[in-house]
């Protein structure tokens, strides 16, 4: 899918050059969007940019009349069936359509739209909550990479799209004014985590912008600037996330926050579903999310047990069976709320209930790991994730992604010898890093970072 999404509140053809410059493929404009409609297609199709009527309501009557508009495609958030669907999309055969989906309904099969999870929180830091679990007294990530890691787990054969906006159900009040630089964000971390987002402007920065007012024309080019190096290494976002740490989940309810906070504490975990598991023998660690009624998963994590992987084996509900209790589990011990078990070669800790705090859970997973020799850890900043991945010819990357302003210098740490660090960042040449080699792990001292950077090890 080529170029980013964006949605324009209104058909103004001389916002236009401003798509084109940001690398916009696809505009999504609302159907009762004021402004020139025709003369904003014309001037969106001069410049090869596709037009995307965004409906509040689907009806075949709708859809014709949006084709005959000179519309390329349609957009449409659905709370029906499946049926009711399919005769929706035998409507229409040459229209685009997007179909916006709830977590629930996100699995709706489709013939020729592309499904978008509606769900998201507008990205960001803050200060964490006053009663929020000690475990996750830091400063507080709003992120959804967790989300993008799903949906290329449950449909990887389909683009893995999110369709939030900057409004109360993603966590913005009606009153509250996001930094610019945040629309950057939300677009790097869908990019970088191999997915995509319909980037949407809120309102103060679009009119600052049209205004042309200094800060707003700056978090402009810098936005420009980022998307040019998000499609310049796009190839790179495409494999899987992970080093030595997965996750099988299932249904999004059971594992969202579980996924969120392993991500936020830089597990960086690859994830599988569990209805298909993947090739598990890549990892040491594997963390086993209700599993109770999948026996192919059960049966691959207990193989991956006895060749001497480590299980953390969550139930998603209080009634969920024990799948794990079979011949040759041996128990070590017994701690709050778990079991250890001896099991082949390998150990396997059952957790009695599901997660209540996903802070403390991941960092069990750290623990699992070896807490000084986790695959990755940061130091100096709190306000950064990073995703490892293995690339081709024996590479390892790190995309770094920044959500608190300008991160200034900090230490990175990976597992494995490294001798060859290159700091890739958007608008600069590449440059090498010193790769200092420390016991069983290589660190590396970060320069200060923009909102995202690529470290490349050999």
């Amino acid at each position: 899918m080529n170029g980013l999404m964006m949605r324009w509140p209104e058909a103004d053809a001389q916002a236009v050059p401003l798509l084109k410059e940001v690398g916009v493929g696809r505009v999504w404009l609302s159907w009762e969007a004021p402004g020139e409609r025709r003369a904003f297609l014309e001037a969106c199709h001069a410049e090869g940019v596709r037009v995307i009527a965004e409906l509040n309501e689907v009806s075949p009557g709708r859809l014709e009349e949006a084709r005959a508009a000179g519309f390329d495609g349609v957009a449409v958030a659905w709370l029906g069936d499946e049926s009711g669907w399919r005769r929706i999309e035998a409507e229409q055969t040459d229209l685009e359509m997007f179909v916006l989906l709830d977590g629930a309904r996100i699995g709706l099969p489709t013939a020729r739209a592309w499904p978008v999870l509606r769900g998201g929180l507008w990205p960001g830091a803050r200060r964490a909550e006053p009663g929020q679990a000690s475990a996750t007294q830091r400063l507080w990530l709003d992120s959804n990479v967790h989300l993008i890691a799903w949906l290329r787990a449950m449909f990887p054969h389909r683009p893995a799209l999110l369709g939030y906006r900057p409004d109360e159900a993603a966590g913005v009040a009606p009153d509250q004014r996001v930094p610019f630089w945040t629309t950057e964000l939300a677009l790097v971390e869908a990019s970088v985590a191999g997915g995509g987002v319909v980037v949407t402007l809120p309102e103060p920065f679009r009119k600052a912008l049209s205004a042309a007012q200094e800060m707003a024309r700056e978090a402009w080019a810098s936005l420009v600037r980022t998307s040019r190096f998000l499609r310049e290494h796009a190839a790179a976002f495409q494999p899987p996330v992970g080093y030595r740490v997965a996750a099988l989940v299932g249904p999004l309810e059971e594992c969202q926050e579980v996924l969120n906070l392993m991500y936020r504490f830089n597990v960086t975990p690859a994830v599988w579903s569990s209805a298909a598991p993947g090739p598990l023998h890549q990892y040491r660690v594997l963390v086993a999310l209700g599993l109770g009624n999948r026996p192919q998963a059960c049966r691959a994590v207990l193989d991956f047990a006895r060749s001497g992987g480590t299980v953390l084996a969550v139930p998603a509900s209080e009634n969920e069976s024990p799948w794990w209790r079979v011949a040759g589990l041996r128990k070590i011990k017994s701690e709050d709320g778990r079991d250890i078990y001896s099991l082949g070669r390998g150990t396997l800790i059952a957790y009695r209930t599901p997660v209540l705090d996903p802070g403390e859970f991941a960092e069990d997973v750290l623990d699992a790991q070896g807490w000084t020799t986790r695959d990755l850890r940061i130091w100096g900043t709190d306000a950064v994730i990073g995703l490892l991945r293995r690339q081709a010819g024996g590479q390892v990357s790190v995309e770094l992604i920044n959500y608190g302003g300008r991160a200034g210098e900090f230490l990175l740490r990976l597992e494995g010898r490294f001798g060859k660090a290159d700091l890739h960042l958007p608008g600069q040449v590449p440059r090498s890093l010193r790769a200092a080699v420390r016991g069983s792990g290589t660190e590396i001292e970060m320069p200060r970072l923009p909102r995202v950077a690529r470290v490349v090890l050999a």
